[in-house]
């Protein structure tokens, strides 16, 4: 299974960790592991398989740059947080008459990234998504945990946007069980909408999955 982000620097010790085929993984420290892909947000990596974490598209401008240098000149993958409250999609659109996924755009960065939060999207924030060829990675219990709502999981799948989970933070989920964090998303998209079983069972289990093109690029 593909553990798509997690925040957790003892991921590999939990009780589900013998599950998992990849993990992503983006904190302050460093995993040395072939299942661990590491996303740093320093700009100080270690490997040329390293990827960029951006914790918010409203960063400094420094933080931006080295950002996009990593990504356009590097190459090297993304996983930017964006929409995962209203602040900051409210602060986007002031600033920049854009929402965070615009923004992004605007900046190069949505091209193949991996976006993370997800909580506050619209349909043009999803079409974009698509088109632009991201990903999206939900962490339920980490964002439902921190009280930041429930992503809009349904208009992800029926508009065609490739979504995976991840275990997120080990304070909601401490034996790091991706099987947990998919019932807590269907239990919670299920309560939102007022609807039994919203999404389709098969479609909520390829989000597990490890994509094989996302094994291929590690080279």
């Amino acid at each position: 299974m593909f553990n798509a982000l997690t925040f957790d620097n003892a991921i590999l010790s939990r009780r589900f960790a013998s599950d998992y085929d990849l993990v992503f993984y983006a904190g302050e420290t460093r995993i040395e592991h072939p299942k661990v892909v590491n996303f740093v947000s320093d700009g100080k990596f270690k490997s040329a398989d390293d990827g960029v974490y951006l914790s918010s598209i409203l960063a400094s401008d420094e933080v931006i740059d080295r950002a996009i240098e990593s990504v356009l000149g590097e190459k090297r993958r993304i996983i930017i947080n964006v929409c995962s409250d209203l602040e900051e999609v409210g602060t986007c659109d002031k600033r920049y008459g854009a929402t965070p996924i615009g923004l992004a755009h605007k900046f190069g960065l949505l091209d193949g990234a991996f976006v993370c939060g997800c909580s506050y999207l619209d349909k043009d924030d999803v079409e974009l998504i698509v088109q632009s060829g991201a990903k999206v990675i939900l962490t339920p219990s980490l964002t439902m945990g921190e009280g930041r709502g429930i992503p809009p999981l349904r208009m992800l799948v029926t508009l065609g946007a490739d979504v995976y989970i991840g275990t997120g933070d080990a304070e909601f989920d401490p034996e790091g069980d991706l099987g947990f964090e998919l019932r807590l998303l269907e239990l919670a998209v299920s309560a939102s909408l007022g609807t039994k079983n919203p999404i389709d069972k098969n479609v909520l289990k390829k989000m597990l999955i490890t994509p094989a093109n996302i094994v291929d690029n590690r080279a």
